[in-house]
């Protein structure tokens, strides 16, 4: 009988377990590639998301309330724009008396409240734009809307600041700027209008009143809208970026 004698001959198609070391360096190299792939796509992922915080999208829905504060906080600046203009002009007019000095002398006096309410009138204008960036946020970015009778509190806040604010500061800067007789002293007569601070106690104190009531209204419609349900907006497949699908 005759013996048999088969000769093994390496098949060049191996299977992955013919060679157990190389295939375990070929998997580690591997998954630290796919590591090092993540970890750009992470990066780039983060990149994108900051990129489109920033960006002012034509996509986003405009906030109505914000662009009304904006407009409000854009005209109450060229009102103490204006303001400060005729100070500018009414000091080069009578150019022998400095106003800033006069002023400085009667602090015990009305001027301190010219000084009081200009400062105050520019606290305003800002305070009506940071309201108008709060309103924004809350609108575009949070996708919440000023429903119902929230709006007729907002409209009592936007009338309060740009109509008691407005009328209290107003009152204030015309009162202690006529109250030191500046513009008697510049003319060379007697002062006779040191009894205007009396006279403007009561407007103040009402004006001042309506700025109080639309602040607190509006403290209260934000505040609700806030911290009403969240809305959740459906992102279709066209917003979503090439790393969100991985």
């Amino acid at each position: 009988m005759k013996s048999i004698i088969i000769k093994f001959k390496p098949n060049k198609s191996m299977s992955r377990w013919d060679n157990p070391v190389d295939d375990f360096f070929n998997e580690d190299e591997e998954s630290r590639l796919m590591k090092k792939f993540y970890d750009y796509a992470e990066i780039e992922k983060k990149e994108s998301e900051r990129k489109k915080f920033l960006e002012v999208s034509d996509k986003k829905r405009p906030s109505p309330w914000g662009n009304r504060f904006v407009l409000s906080a854009i005209i109450q600046g060229a009102i103490i724009t204006g303001l400060t203009v005729s100070l500018i002009i009414m000091q080069a007019v009578f150019s022998d008396t400095s106003l800033i000095e006069f002023l400085s002398l009667s602090l015990d006096g009305p001027a301190k409240w010219f000084f009081f309410g200009y400062f105050m009138y520019i606290t305003l204008v800002v305070s009506i734009a940071i309201t108008a960036i709060f309103y924004n946020h809350l609108e575009s970015n949070l996708n919440k809307k000023v429903r119902g009778k929230k709006n007729q509190l907002v409209w009592m806040q936007l009338i309060g600041m740009n109509v008691g604010g407005a009328i209290t500061t107003i009152l204030l800067i015309v009162a202690g700027f006529v109250g030191t007789g500046f513009v008697s002293f510049a003319e060379g007569e007697q002062n006779q209008a040191a009894y205007i601070t009396e006279l403007v106690k009561l407007p103040v104190a009402i004006s001042a009143m309506v700025f109080a009531i639309g602040m607190i209204s509006g403290g209260i419609a934000y505040a609700t809208t806030y911290l009403g349900g969240p809305k959740i907006n459906k992102i279709s497949s066209n917003e979503l970026t090439k790393y969100d699908r991985l």
